[in-house]
């Protein structure tokens, strides 16, 4: 494990506000469709301290240390019973996470566009995928905030339990089906893949990968 201060200091911050905005559109989707239960717990709010899960930190710090920025919130509270549609609402509450990554993939894109016009510096995809410090500072702060929120919507779209994917596709199937794709037991292959670097790189990467060239290339940053 190689501990690189710089990635560090901007992983970090990053990942936790990209959680808490992930899990603040959860929530106010939720609270917006009829379920009052994230805003009595106070859970409608951007606050990163909300939506923190002690795990999920730790795992975020830990993983900061090298680069990567992984971890987890506290799984947004939800009572389908509250909703005037549960299977739709359900579903459109799960998707809003996802969305407001893709949203600040966009934000960072575009940001980071304005910065490389601001400073006209020279640099390669390669230079930003390796974190080369010859890039300016500002620059790789842009590149990791579109990664990591590009990382966050494809992982949390895989449709496993209880990732929120699987929340949308349970929708698209028929209702005999939905308890048994529901069941907790699924949570095994949540942790088969988070575990499992065959398949996160052999599967996982490369989607990630062409979701950044396609963000950068639709919003004109140099690749």
């Amino acid at each position: 494990m190689h501990f690189d201060l710089l990635r560090f200091l901007i992983f970090f911050p990053i990942i936790l506000i990209s959680i808490a905005i992930h899990e603040f559109a959860h929530c106010w989707t939720t609270y917006r469709l009829g379920d009052d239960t994230p805003r009595m717990q106070g859970r409608v709010t951007l606050n990163p301290l909300a939506h923190l899960d002690l795990f999920g930190t730790i795992m975020i710090v830990v993983s900061s240390f090298v680069g990567i920025g992984f971890g987890w919130g506290k799984a947004s509270p939800m009572n389908t019973m509250n909703f005037r549609h549960p299977a739709r609402d359900r579903m459109l509450s799960a998707v809003a996470g996802p969305i407001s990554n893709l949203l600040q993939a966009a934000a960072w894109a575009s940001l980071g566009l304005f910065t490389h016009l601001l400073l006209r510096s020279d640099y390669t995809i390669l230079q930003l995928l390796q974190f080369d410090t010859q890039v300016p500072t500002a620059l790789l702060v842009c590149y990791a905030g579109l990664i990591i929120n590009i990382s966050l919507a494809i992982f949390n779209l895989l449709p496993v339990y209880p990732l929120d994917g699987h929340h949308v596709l349970s929708y698209f199937l028929p209702p005999s089906l939905r308890p048994i794709f529901d069941n907790p037991l699924w949570g095994l292959v949540f942790l088969f893949l988070v575990f499992n670097s065959a398949f996160l790189d052999r599967f996982i990467m490369p989607i990630i990968f062409r979701m950044l060239l396609v963000f950068m290339y639709l919003i004109g940053w140099p690749a």
